[in-house]
């Protein structure tokens, strides 16, 4: 084989071999590895990725996300410990302010939210029966704590009751009541005696 073939060739096959690589490199570039939220908020604790550090910070972050977010009377001590903990549990050094970042980060994903609930829909109060009245009355919930759940909420609880028959007056000369010195009235407010005779509202009878 002349020289000149030798070469050809060896050109040849170093063409092929760049049109290969730019091939590859082309097809991996299209592709682009995403970072979940686990691996990025380690990463912002300043864990090196492939480390055993990063990767048990990777497996305890996401695990602590898919328990999801504390009822709503969980209490803010509770709370503030539980983050506490899982930022340790990642590798991060407390007093730090990586530890610190964490802390506030794992405050925030675990707290409650209203939000994160659907609303509850109120049941309808049946009407009263005619003749009835309806009484009303509201109540005001404790606030809830500072970092989760409602302020404040009100309820109505209703009340129906049967409607009071008005009493007759009693008729002129019959006793319907006494004042405080004994003198006696009857419906129509004229003085009585004993006997039931209307007498001078000045009279000192009793």
């Amino acid at each position: 084989m002349t020289a000149t073939k030798i070469l050809a060739s060896t050109a040849l096959v170093l063409s092929a071999a760049a049109c290969s690589s730019t091939t590859y490199e082309t097809r991996t570039a299209s592709a682009p590895y995403r970072v979940t939220g686990s691996e990025q908020a380690c990463l912002d604790y300043g864990f090196r990725v492939g480390t055993d550090n990063y990767n048990r910070c990777v497996s305890r972050e996401a695990a602590a996300r898919a328990q999801g977010r504390v009822p709503v009377g969980y209490t803010v001590a509770s709370l503030d410990a539980d983050a506490r903990n899982a930022c340790y549990s990642y590798g991060l050094t407390p007093g730090t302010s990586m530890y610190d970042r964490c802390v506030g980060r794992e405050i925030d994903a675990r707290r409650y939210r209203d939000q994160a609930y659907g609303a509850p829909v109120p049941a309808p109060v049946p009407a009263p029966p005619p003749g009835y009245s309806t009484t009303t009355y509201y109540t005001t919930a404790p606030a809830a704590p500072t970092y989760y759940g409602p302020a404040t909420t009100v309820s109505t609880t209703t009340y129906s009751t049967p409607p009071v028959a008005p009493q007759p007056t009693p008729p002129a000369g019959v006793e319907a009541f006494r004042d405080e010195y004994g003198f006696r009235y009857d419906g129509q407010g004229n003085r009585l005696d004993r006997n039931g005779n209307i007498i001078s509202p000045q009279s000192t009878i009793r």
